[in-house]
């Protein structure tokens, strides 16, 4: 007995779920089939865009750095202050140019005491050989009249030789000190133009970037003390892949979104391409050739210096053609494309050849008209001919 009824219960089983598969059937046709959100084949304009990371950064921006072994001795402004052209940033000290400055001074002191000490014998020679030229001539007279004698005549000759010699020595003198007194002025105007570079002022009316400058740190030549930025001129640098760079032009417009922008979207052009890669590290740890591209921004709106931005480089805008949403395309094993077109709530999957593409959308060359329902999801398993209750999205 016991076989019959494991038997029976066995059938009823089976039969039970014929009814349940029938009745699932039924409701099925009489429901209009399957269901599946459907979109309408549109035309529209679409863009295709090299999309990257980037960050904002000054169009223009100066680093002021340190002239000279010194000491800062002052920082009268801070990071994010504005400035105006010729404003001091910074003070330095340098006490081994104070004490060159000092000892040139008083060579310069004793220099000047020197020419005036050597003017005044020139002066002083100059009169007594007067007297002695004078002389001489009187001498002369006599002499020739016999009422001196040689010696005489030959004495006041010799006179005035040696104040002529001790002239030319003095002028000699005077024309040497007043070059040396030339030469540490030259020294002096030099020395004070170190001193002068010892205020750093600001180059421009902007703002300032960085002070990395602290007060009483020593510094040493070439090292950057304070860099400051024109304001609201900013642009945008963003490392693209050099594989991607092919369609990049110079000119063309980008989009840029970012977190802090909210909804706001900003547009700029292609304004600078590095002529050479570089090579970089992704998240991920491969290393990547990248080519920097500077965008440049007409309207900042809220950005600002090292802001992280999202750029959209479009290259390709195909305008007045069949759209449709990416999701709507299956790509099959071979390659091949298809989309599930509903005529009269019935699938046919139909080949379909694709142009370009952004993040949301896909371009339809072959295949599709403009009006035609297609399923949105191209991954449904829904056969051909299958009949489809429609749900427009």
């Amino acid at each position: 007995m016991k076989p019959v009824v494991k038997q029976r219960k066995k059938i009823f089983l089976l039969v039970g779920i014929a009814v349940i598969l029938a009745l699932i059937t039924a409701i099925t046709v009489f429901t209009g089939g399957a269901g599946a959100e459907t979109v309408q084949v549109r035309t529209g304009d679409i863009t295709r865009a090299v999309e990257d990371t980037g960050y904002v950064q000054p169009a223009t921006s100066y680093d002021l750095h340190a002239p000279q072994n010194a000491r800062v001795v002052q920082v009268p402004v801070e990071t994010g202050q504005q400035v105006s052209k010729g404003q001091t940033m910074l003070e330095l000290e340098n006490l081994d140019l104070s004490l060159q400055v000092e000892d040139t001074r008083s060579q310069l002191s004793q220099t000047a005491a020197s020419i005036a000490a050597t003017q005044a014998a020139v002066q002083r020679i100059e009169l007594e050989l007067k007297n002695a030229g004078e002389n001489l001539a009187r001498f002369q007279d006599l002499y020739e009249s016999g009422a001196i004698s040689t010696v005489e005549f030959e004495a006041a000759e010799l006179k005035v030789q040696t104040l002529e010699q001790s002239l030319q020595e003095q002028k000699s003198l005077l024309e040497s000190t007043r070059a040396q007194e030339a030469g540490l002025n030259r020294s002096l105007q030099n020395l004070n133009r170190k001193e002068r570079q010892l205020t750093l002022q600001s180059p421009v009316d902007g703002i300032v970037l960085s002070l990395p400058a602290k007060q009483e740190q020593v510094v040493t030549p070439g090292r950057v003390l304070a860099s400051v930025a024109v304001q609201d001129k900013l642009e945008i640098k963003a490392d693209i892949l050099s594989d991607d760079l092919g369609e990049v032009k110079l000119g063309q417009r980008v989009k840029i979104t970012a977190p802090v922008l909210g909804s706001k979207v900003l547009y700029g052009e292609v304004g600078e391409i590095y002529p050479l890669a570089v090579e970089k590290q992704s998240a991920l740890g491969v290393i990547q050739r990248r080519v920097p591209v500077i965008v440049t921004l007409a309207d900042p709106a809220n950005l600002k210096p090292g802001y992280d931005v999202k750029v959209a480089i479009e290259t390709l805008t195909h305008k007045d053609v069949p759209v449709i949403p990416r999701e709507a395309v299956h790509t099959l094993q071979g390659g091949g494309k298809e989309v599930m077109v509903v005529t009269d709530n019935r699938v046919e999957r139909r080949p379909v050849q694709t142009g370009i593409g952004d993040r949301e959308n896909i371009e339809i060359t072959e295949g599709l008209a403009a009006g035609e329902v297609i399923v949105r999801d191209g991954s449904m398993d829904l056969k051909e001919n299958t009949r489809v209750k429609t749900n427009k999205g």
